[in-house]
């Protein structure tokens, strides 16, 4: 389900997974025309004790929001609620500000480890390095405030800090923005120029670097041996989010991954793809990779993409993600426009604009096999339609522009709590007579010649904790597994930490049921 509004709909990543890219919120501005931007991490908006008003998590690119990491009093602070939330492993944070030279407080704690060593990061801020390995257990211990400050010259409107970690995960509790003048007592930051466009270097080897592990650290319990590998059949199996890359998820279930999935939602993380940089999260990453990339920003019209209006951009996209993919040996399958027969994303089709997405996906197909022809295209759609009026069938723009057909698939509408409920709910259609349930997902995608993948498949712990659907989507996989038409070439499980570990079948777990049958069958 979506990124934006994982399910009628709460917000995500994307993951916040996710990620893209929104623009942090200006908070205050003084009358002499002064920014200033108190920028949290927290669900909600938090108001500190001198009343000062700090917005809720926006402006990252990739990495997680976690709530409450920590009870514990932050010492060196009396707004300990700002250092008890985080945003981890992202690449990016960035707010529009008008040019200027503005002085930034990143506001950070080590809430989670306690130890030195573990965690060790750097940050960079208009592409130069402001913050350089930095331990936060080593600065100041467990739970205690490390604030670092430095200043910055902006000429292109937007303030950018990059994250990178060469320990586990860079973090974030809070960033200060405020405009000061020309001059300050910490040094200040000049941009170096940047393109206007993305300009791609040559094809290079994947890094070798490792990527860095996630936030939470690696499971104590052994992994039971799975009583039918998923070798076993002849899909892929993997999970995005947490231990996805860093290895622990495949220690965890006792089977390495074979692929994952990761979402550049947004015009702005799509021209980047700053996952798959070195030391980012798929910085390494060798197997195969489901890569959502959003089709429109706000705004955006598919009646000016049927036109060519995003053809630059596009090409542009695609160029910027050939040469970051290097010479990897997985291959890279692009979730253009995913879930387009939900109502939340920018780029959602209904009856008014189905025959301009069709228009547009053909462009950006015939820029896909010129540019990079060695990526796979896929349609994937939410699993029931929302808000869009019209059997989502009739926006399949003909088999010729597709590599393979793909589903969102949670459980929910309906729960399947029991093996009965599985089974009659995959057989389901929706009001037009369209593909609902994963079976009449699979038969259309043999009735149209093509594969069928899950890019986002999980229990929902605020429905319940459901072995069986557990169970049931394993044999479902198996009984399918292949690459022909009509038959399951991959699937990812969604194991983002949001939502108050909705998703999570990790450690941590609320469903814990689920996650021991989940280690026995895959």
């Amino acid at each position: 389900m979506s990124k934006v509004s994982k399910f009628l709909l709460s917000a995500a990543a994307v993951a916040t997974v996710a990620a893209g890219l929104t623009t942090a919120g200006v908070s205050s501005a003084s009358a002499e025309g002064g920014v200033t931007i108190r920028q949290g991490t927290a669900k909600a908006d938090y108001t500190d004790p001198a009343g000062n008003v700090w917005k809720k998590d926006s402006g990252f690119v990739g990495g997680y929001q976690v709530s409450n990491v920590t009870s514990a009093g932050i010492a060196g602070t009396d707004a300990s609620p700002l250092y008890q939330n985080e945003h981890w492993g992202m690449s990016k944070w960035s707010a529009q500000v008008p040019n200027g030279t503005y002085d930034v407080t990143l506001k950070m704690a080590e809430t989670y480890f306690s130890g030195k060593n573990i965690r060790v990061f750097s940050v960079t801020a208009e592409g130069q390095r402001v913050v350089g390995d930095l331990d936060l257990f080593a600065a100041a211990g467990k739970n205690a405030a490390v604030d670092k400050k430095f200043q910055v010259k902006v000429t292109d409107g937007s303030i950018d800090l990059g994250f990178s970690a060469t320990k586990n995960n860079a973090k974030v509790d809070g960033i200060l923005v405020q405009s000061v003048g020309s001059t300050g007592s910490t040094p200040v930051v000049t941009p170096n120029p940047r393109p206007t466009q993305p300009t791609p270097t040559p094809s290079v080897p994947a890094p070798t670097t490792p990527a860095p592990a996630p936030t939470t650290p690696a499971p104590t319990t052994p992994a039971p041996a799975p009583s039918t590998p998923a070798t076993a059949g002849t899909w892929k199996s993997g999970m995005s989010g947490v231990g996805a890359t860093s290895g622990q998820a495949g220690s965890w279930r006792g089977q390495a991954l074979q692929v994952s999935s990761t979402w550049a939602d947004n015009p702005t993380a799509a021209a980047n793809f700053w996952q798959l940089d070195k030391g980012a999260e798929f910085g390494s990453w060798n197997q195969d990779l489901d890569i959502a990339v959003g089709a429109l920003g706000s705004g955006e019209s598919w009646s000016n993409a049927a036109k060519g209006a995003y053809d630059a951009r596009w090409a542009a996209s695609l160029t910027t993600l050939k040469a970051k993919w290097g010479n990897r040996s997985g291959t890279p399958y692009i979730r253009f426009a995913h879930e387009m027969n939900g109502n939340w994303y920018a780029w959602s089709v209904n009856k008014s604009n189905s025959a301009d997405f069709i228009a547009g996906w053909k462009r950006y197909r015939a820029l896909q096999q010129q540019i990079f022809p060695a990526s796979k295209l896929v349609f994937s759609v939410n699993r029931e339609s929302v808000g869009n009026g019209m059997d989502w069938r009739q926006t399949f723009p003909g088999a010729q522009y597709v590599d393979a057909m793909g589903v969102d698939y949670y459980n929910q509408y309906p729960y399947a709590g029991t093996a009965a409920v599985f089974n009659s709910s995959i057989q389901e259609t929706d009001g037009y007579g369209a593909p609902k349930g994963l079976a009449t997902h699979l038969a259309y995608a043999k009735s149209v010649g093509l594969p069928l993948v899950v890019s986002e498949w999980a229990g929902h712990a605020e429905n319940g904790d459901s072995p069986a659907f557990i169970q049931g989507m394993h044999d479902f996989f198996q009984a399918n597994a292949g690459n022909a038409p009509g038959k399951v070439a991959y699937e990812v499980y969604f194991n983002v930490d949001i939502d108050n570990h909705r998703w999570l079948i990790t450690d941590g777990t609320k469903m814990p049921n689920s996650a021991a049958k989940y280690r026995e069958v895959f």
